[in-house]
């Protein structure tokens, strides 16, 4: 069987044969806004927003048409549930796989092969996933998967059993990239995929509210589609490839310009404050209004200065010297050990001794290198050095914060 991929890569892409259920809940394209650090998009430049409608909660979602009587079925897309509120219980159908003749939306005909299920328990968003047997009752995935209040990747992978009485139909699933616990022995073989829709499919939960966003849905008969790839500068083979991947789905960093990351230009200190905030307290924060500056060379009129202003009040920094803080220049790795650290409330490591050859224990910043080392963060810059000097490029950046504060990397799966 030859395989066939379709993809949304921009607005409602006619290669998805996509028929938008435009009902009480609104599904709309959603430009991609670059370089704005609070904004990610993995194809094209633009992506699609679910509005949870209040009260109605009517279906808002995308149909694809291509699936033709398929035995096996792949699909790959990205998920963001930052700007979705739910209550505890609350559910509701991300992307169902339908066995009938192909409808005009909203119509459903014939049965729901394989469903993906939102919903939420103890604040925490989850992944369930549940396929149809040939008696009508459904299989459930042991335990929910947990989603991160950021862009997640989810691929899954559906393929009937073979024959009656076989038992190996199976379901697998992964999230970013990574291989969850799906379904397997299923006994499926009467099944077929014919049609697929995704977004808000059915049974939005009353406690659910908000929005959510998707982008660059692709799918196929079989094989790996994995990750979207929104760089040309940072391919699978460069050790910061998971952490760029990651560190842009949690909207921390963002794009230098459209398709680019150029993870070896250096930070600038203004542009610290505020990724070391986003990274600490998630891509929703937003830093009190600046009224009185705090650093001469940064007014309140500066884009910069709610950002700048919060990590002085937080005693992250206090400047570059004299009441200044310095936005456009750098900063070495010396300096960002500090800032990772009071960022994180922990206190300098002992020091003497030194962890590495070029920290002088007499250094004010050996402790904090010190505790950076031994928590994971870096392991230096090579041959029992630690650089210190050396300024902080946006590749580096993205590992430092992703080990700092766990935020989730993105790999490229089997």
């Amino acid at each position: 069987m030859v395989n066939r991929q379709r993809s949304l890569l921009v607005a409602l892409s006619l290669s998805l044969a996509a028929t938008p259920g435009l009902l009480a809940g609104t599904l709309t394209v959603r430009p991609g806004v670059p370089n704005n650090g609070g904004s990610a998009r993995f194809a094209g430049s633009q992506g699609l927003e679910i509005d949870v409608a209040t009260p109605n909660r009517n279906p808002a979602f995308v149909q694809s048409s291509h699936p033709a009587a398929e035995p096996t079925y792949r699909a790959r897309f990205y998920f963001n549930p930052r700007t979705l509120t739910m209550a505890d219980g609350d559910q509701f159908d991300l992307f169902v796989a339908y066995d009938g003749a192909d409808p005009a939306p909203p119509t459903i005909t014939g049965n729901a092969v394989l469903r993906l299920s939102v919903g939420q328990a103890a604040g925490v968003k989850q992944l369930t996933a549940f396929a149809r047997l040939n008696g009508g009752t459904e299989s459930q995935i042991a335990t929910p998967i947990s989603l991160a209040n950021a862009w997640r990747s989810i691929e899954i992978n559906w393929a009937k059993a073979t024959a009656s009485g076989a038992n190996n139909g199976r379901l697998d699933i992964w999230v970013d990239g990574r291989p969850q616990t799906g379904l397997t022995g299923l006994n499926n073989d009467t099944l077929t995929i014919n049609y697929v829709r995704w977004g808000a499919v059915a049974g939005v939960d009353a406690g659910t509210s908000g929005t959510f966003r998707l982008d660059d849905f692709a799918s196929q008969r079989t094989g790996y589609i994995g990750p979207a790839f929104p760089f040309s500068d940072n391919p699978t083979a460069s050790s910061f490839f998971p952490f760029i991947q990651g560190i842009y789905a949690a909207e921390v960093i963002p794009e230098c310009a459209i398709g680019t990351f150029c993870p070896n230009n250096a930070i600038t200190r203004k542009e610290m404050a505020k990724f070391l905030l986003l990274a600490r307290f998630g891509a929703s924060y937003t830093p009190p209004a600046c009224t009185v500056a705090m650093f001469t060379d940064v007014p309140c009129s500066h884009p910069y200065a709610t950002w700048i202003n919060e990590i002085a009040r937080e005693g992250i920094t206090s400047g570059c010297g004299a009441g200044v803080y310095c936005p456009d220049g750098n900063i070495t790795r010396s300096q960002m050990a500090v800032f990772l650290m009071v960022a994180r409330g922990l206190p300098q490591a002992p020091c003497p001794p030194s962890t590495f050859l070029d920290v002088p224990s007499n250094s004010p910043f050996c402790g904090w290198i010190n505790q950076v080392a031994a928590q994971g963060v870096t392991a230096g810059c090579g041959g029992g050095n630690y650089c210190p000097e050396t300024l902080v490029l946006r590749g580096q950046m993205s590992v430092f914060l992703s080990v700092t504060f766990a935020i989730p990397t993105h790999v490229v799966g089997p």
